[in-house]
């Protein structure tokens, strides 16, 4: 994927819910036909326009906090990223 594509990506999910943002296995592996290779360089690219966007990313099997209840990323999430006020 290009990183324009990337962006339109994010920025679709951020319109969805600005609080949080979940990308899930089947979105990345299946939709979008990426190898395990371009998953992980999918994943550092989002991870970093999030956190320029002030998000915290998490990746599978991570604990994070949103809105004061504990919650774990779930094996068919790769990453889910919170709003920096809400974690």
């Amino acid at each position: 994927m290009t990183m324009q594509e990337i962006t339109r990506y994010l920025d679709n999910k951020i319109d969805e819910n600005e609080n949080i943002v979940i990308i899930t296995f089947y979105e990345v592996r299946i939709k979008f036909d990426l190898s395990e290779e371009e998953t992980q360089e999918f994943l550092r690219l989002c991870r970093t326009r999030l956190e320029n966007l002030g998000y915290q990313g998490y990746f599978t099997g991570a604990k994070y906090k949103y809105q004061g209840e504990e919650r774990v990323v779930q094996s068919n999430e790769l990453m889910v990223a919170i709003k920096d006020e809400y974690n």
